[in-house]
């Protein structure tokens, strides 16, 4: 069998399924990311179709931070702790990096909610003042997103400054209950005072979802790339089966 299979017509045509194979992979592979792509896009618009919902049916403090509240719309309320406000470095806004200006809110369930009130392009910029941020109780409505993973060099920032805004980090600063997280504001009533910093952009959710038909086209690909390689050994093995019966043919002759 080996020597049939290594005969030149057989490996010229073995070549020709190995370059079928990998263009039938590519094109798998291809598939699949178009499945992800459009099944991450689709919950995206799911997600952003519904309207903003109560924190705490959301999100618990404390507690993980679920798939389903990945750039899910809540509205909370609560009063803001200006001595606890943070800056969060090198967070890009429209092409600029700066800070974000991030307030912790004591909500009315009693825990501390990261709220980014918005984007300042320096430490020193006015909108930065903790004191301009909205005093009393404070309805805000925004998008959750996840925490970051932990950054690195957060020892060489000032006071006051993270690398990253991650709850484990928080928590050594605000106490508490805390919630996994963190809200975006895109509104706040009542509004604060004096200059206020820009709002920041919410980032992407995480990706998640699958398009069905395209993951099924991607497992197609893959199939007939298969279906070559087992088309090949057949062929090869019927040429050989024949052989033997011609060789058996002249003995008996």
């Amino acid at each position: 069998m080996l020597r049939t299979a290594l005969q030149p017509r057989w490996l010229a045509l073995l070549a020709l399924v190995v370059v079928l194979c990998v263009a039938f992979g590519w094109l798998g592979s291809w598939q699949l990311g178009v499945a992800r792509d459009k099944g991450a896009r689709k919950a995206a618009e799911q997600v952003a179709a519904r309207p903003p919902a109560a924190l705490d049916d959301v999100l618990v403090a404390q507690q993980p931070f679920p798939t389903s509240a990945d750039a899910r719309a809540v509205h909370a309320s609560g009063t803001y702790d200006p001595t606890r406000q943070v800056l969060v470095a090198e967070r890009l806004q429209h092409g600029r990096s700066g800070w974000w200006v991030v307030a912790a809110l004591r909500t009315s369930s009693g825990g501390w909610l990261p709220v980014v009130r918005g984007w300042v392009p320096s430490p020193q910029d006015p909108a930065a003042d903790p004191s301009h941020a909205p005093s009393g109780v404070v309805e805000v409505t925004g998008v959750l997103q996840p925490d970051d993973a932990p950054g690195d060099g957060a020892a060489a920032l000032p006071d006051g400054q993270l690398a990253a805004l991650d709850a484990a980090e928080l928590v050594n600063r605000w106490g508490s209950p805390i919630y996994n997280g963190y809200l975006v504001a895109a509104s706040e009533q009542p509004a604060g005072v004096g200059a206020q910093p820009e709002r920041a952009s919410a980032p992407r959710p995480q990706p998640h979802g699958i398009a069905w038909r395209n993951a099924a086209y991607a497992v197609q690909w893959w199939v007939f790339a298969g279906f070559a390689l087992v088309l090949w050994w057949k062929m090869v093995r019927q040429d050989q089966r024949e052989r033997a019966e011609a060789d058996r043919e002249k003995v008996g002759a």
